[in-house]
């Protein structure tokens, strides 16, 4: 009974210790294109699960103790390769020469690096990662069996008491702390996934009208604080959107977003905000613009969609043009806090002038022709 005890606490250590860490590092799933930092705080990490499990091990014999640290290594390598599978090892046989240096621990070494290798070859294999598990989880409970139960406590019995326990906990513990891995990772990527359309359009990549809202205000503050640094505003839309979806379809409109997108950003300067406001309309939000500058960014960015061809598909490309509507703080508006209003209403003075021009609210009767 103690033993099950002891491998039950095993197989709850590492579960708990699972879940502790993917609540640290719920940004990003290590993988093998992971930064060097990463690998190294994951393999870090596991080691640390093996010296908890050392910790609570199972002592077989005066110098002999039994565990479950193979799995934390096994997870480690697998998911982030040999960088950070080998520095839980190194971790974890540190830790094992310190508890006390015998013959024990020396088969500890050659067995947590026998697996090491072992786990490197398996995790190249071109299959599905349960299936790499499970045969990572044979290989590992076999070359137990031989380094520990055969050698070194010289058991001839395949079927003695601990090495059918630490093959039955050995399965199920990898399988659930797989499944716990897996099951983590998922929820991870979704919360990442989540919490990027939360700000971002997903049709254009821009950044969305929340995060918009957050940028002005925050450009707002900042504006208010110091206002040596004009703030300028570009509300953006398309002319007669309309009319593409009702002939090409939405789909084609579709596209034809993306690209206005690419356009507006690769016009737009490095630190500026291009957002998606919602259907047609754009802004770019431009920090330390006077309203000259920003008039010159607007009729840049009218002159590129004027001038582009945008592609359908393979065999259909059409033309559109924009209008734009600026406004400035302190040059052209008295608060910050009225930047997108004068730029919409500028916006929409453009539309009636006849489209395709950029109008500030300096005076709403001044349309900037080019």
């Amino acid at each position: 009974m103690q033993l099950i005890h002891d491998f039950f606490v095993n197989m709850m250590i590492i579960l708990a210790l699972l879940f502790i860490y993917y609540q640290f590092f719920r940004e990003e799933n290590l993988a093998p294109t992971s930064s060097l930092k990463r690998k190294f705080l994951s393999g870090l990490y596991a080691g640390i699960i093996g010296v908890f499990l050392m910790i609570y091990s199972i002592q077989v014999d005066a110098t002999t103790i039994v565990d479950l640290r193979h799995i934390p290594l096994l997870l480690v390598t697998l998911y982030g390769g040999p960088v950070p599978g080998g520095i839980a090892l190194i971790v974890i046989q540190i830790t094992r020469f310190i508890i006390g240096i015998n013959l024990s621990s020396f088969v500890s070494l050659g067995l947590l690096t026998s697996l090491y290798i072992g786990y490197l070859i398996f995790r190249e294999w071109k299959v599905g990662i349960f299936i790499k598990a499970f045969w990572m989880l044979i290989y590992s409970n076999l070359v137990f069996s031989i380094l520990i139960v055969y050698l070194l406590l010289d058991i001839k019995s395949l079927f003695s008491e601990i090495n059918v326990l630490f093959w039955i906990t050995s399965a199920v513990t990898g399988v659930m702390a797989l499944y716990t891995t897996e099951h983590l990772r998922k929820i991870n990527h979704l919360f990442k996934e989540y919490k990027k359309s939360a700000t971002i359009d997903p049709l254009t990549g821009l950044n969305n009208v929340r995060s918009f809202d957050d940028a002005l205000n925050r450009a707002i503050q900042e504006a208010t604080a110091n206002d040596e640094k004009p703030l300028s505003l570009l509300v953006i839309d398309i002319d007669h959107f309309k009319k593409v979806n009702d002939t090409y379809g939405h789909a084609s409109g579709d596209i034809v977003l993306t690209q206005f997108g690419k356009t507006l950003r690769s016009a737009a300067r490095l630190n500026d905000i291009v957002s998606r406001n919602g259907g047609e309309e754009f802004t770019i939000l431009l920090g330390d613009c006077t309203n000259r500058e920003a008039l010159e960014i607007g009729e840049r960015v009218r002159s590129m969609i004027e001038e582009n061809s945008f592609a359908i598909n393979k065999d259909v490309s059409i033309h559109i043009t924009a209008s734009l509507g600026a406004s400035t703080f302190p040059e052209t508006v008295p608060s910050p806090a009225q930047l997108y209003r004068e730029a919409d209403e500028a916006l929409y003075h453009a539309k009636r002038s006849g489209r395709n021009r950029i109008c500030s609210n300096e005076q709403t009767m001044k349309v900037y022709e080019y």
